[in-house]
């Protein structure tokens, strides 16, 4: 691959004193808490941000079939393995721009994304985020494995023989 086909990117201010460069993040030793809170939550933005960023330029790619050779090309410098390539293509295509849910992860999305119907999926996306629900808990609400673990365990006393 070609240096020309690598544009040169400028560091990213996450928040004063803290700047992102593509190994890491610089810290100013000064920095505040509020500072450092605030380049926290604007990583997780742009993490999330990236995989639908990445699902978005591929499905646009697919549509330019002229683009041939160099898009491919192109794919290799993500970097990225093929299966995290097709995820992020897969995600994209089944949650359109005005589908995502914001306030949840792209991993909340491909937990949920298995749902056939959209409107449940919404559904889920929306209390996920309103209950602040882990990906984990949508997997489990999806395969019913919430409703288990929530049902309380029938006992018996030994002494009366009481169900509670």
């Amino acid at each position: 691959m070609t240096e020309e086909l690598v544009p040169q990117q400028r560091e990213i201010t996450l928040a004063p004193g803290i700047i992102l460069t593509k190994t890491g993040a610089l810290i100013d030793e000064n920095v505040s808490l509020e500072h450092w809170a605030a380049a926290l939550r604007m990583t997780e933005a742009v993490a999330n941000a990236t995989m639908w960023a990445l699902g978005d330029l591929l499905l646009h790619a697919h549509e330019h079939a002229n683009w041939g050779e160099k898009y491919t090309q192109y794919l290799d410098l993500t970097g990225k393995s093929y299966s995290t390539l097709t995820k992020s293509t897969y995600l994209a295509r089944k949650y359109p721009q005005d589908e995502r849910v914001e306030g949840v992860s792209w991993s909340h999305h491909m937990e949920a994304a298995s749902i056939k119907s959209k409107d449940e999926r919404q559904a889920i996306l929306h209390q996920a985020r309103e209950e602040g629900w882990t990906r984990e808990q949508i997997h489990d609400h999806r395969t019913g494995a919430d409703i288990k673990t929530l049902a309380p365990a029938t006992q018996r006393c030994p002494s009366c023989g009481h169900q509670f």
